[in-house]
């Protein structure tokens, strides 16, 4: 590939953060663009978290979700805080920012699943219940400072969510809304499916990094950016979980008996879905309809005077 054109990847450049005090160090170069950020792919790919719990939040709000999902949202939009501060100086107290959100985020939904039409104080026992096994776990985390005890917590944490999600799913909504079941089945399906897949190529970063430096260094930059399996990772994760957000949202309405009130919007599996409110989703039409009537474009230019 030497006929591409490229900018060679120059030798690191002093951290205007030192010492680095992570546990975790990965497979992409270390500031070799500028001192104040490390892995500069990694930074800007945990954007994508921010805008996506941006437009989670709004949603919630202007579409009458449960005020939970908000929290859900802000939740995970602290996860790409996080991650952009972590990368970006490879300190530790970051890096516990960035991988205690993960935790706190699926606690989070934890208590939204399982204080479902509970009584007030079944409700804020599964409160205590969360909060005490976030703060454990934090705990435990700092005193061993290994990350495989925070990668198993939290799979463990995501296993029963989604264990438990899927058995009120088949056994609450399908006898009533079977159309409706069958097509959270496919948005909870390929959830796990691309945010394993962001597992996967975190895996071969790890697995084959030398290889993958040695490439970079030949192909130089933006080519060798590619190659950064770890900032992929942060694409396909994020949009997994996402997808699992609205899924939740859209469960969260089916259980409810609120199914006829609210349109899942998935053109397709590479879109991203949103939960709205047929209300409200209908008065913006009309407002579109209006204005197109008006002859009014986005800009406020009135077309028939442009005529």
């Amino acid at each position: 590939m030497s006929w591409l054109p490229s900018f060679p990847y120059g030798p690191k450049v002093q951290s205007m953060w030192e010492p680095a005090t992570s546990t975790i160090n990965f497979c992409e170069e270390d500031f070799y663009l500028t001192g104040y950020v490390a892995e500069v792919m990694n930074v800007i790919t945990n954007s994508l978290y921010i805008w996506l719990a941006y437009k989670g939040a709004t949603h919630v709000f202007k579409h009458d979700h449960p005020r939970i999902f908000a929290l859900c949202f802000i939740s995970y939009g602290i996860i790409g805080i996080g991650s952009i501060l972590f990368h970006g100086t490879l300190k530790y107290s970051m890096q516990l920012v960035d991988e205690c959100a993960m935790i706190y985020t699926a606690l989070t939904m934890c208590f939204a699943t399982f204080s479902h039409g509970r009584s007030p104080l079944r409700q804020f026992l599964v409160l205590l219940g969360c909060v005490g096994m976030g703060l454990t776990i934090t705990l435990v985390y700092h005193y061993l400072k290994n990350p495989l005890f925070h990668q198993n917590a939290f799979a463990l944490i995501m296993i029963t969510l989604l264990s438990h999600s899927m058995y009120m799913m088949e056994t609450h909504t399908r006898e009533k809304n079977p159309a409706a079941t069958n097509l959270m089945w496919k948005m909870v399906i390929w959830g796990i499916c691309v945010f394993l897949a962001g597992f996967g190529v975190w895996n071969l970063d790890n697995i084959y990094c030398q290889q993958l430096r040695r490439w970079r260094r030949e192909v130089g930059m933006p080519w060798g950016f590619v190659s950064e399996l770890h900032a992929w990772w942060h694409l396909l994760t994020g949009i997994g979980s996402y997808i699992l957000l609205i899924w939740g949202q859209y469960l969260r309405a089916t259980l409810d008996g609120k199914a006829d009130e609210y349109d899942l919007n998935w053109p397709s599996l590479f879109s991203i879905p949103s939960v709205d409110k047929k209300d409200v989703k209908a008065k913006g039409q009309q407002a579109n309809g209006k204005s197109k009537a008006n002859g009014v474009s986005a800009n406020g230019v009135n077309k028939k005077k442009s005529l």
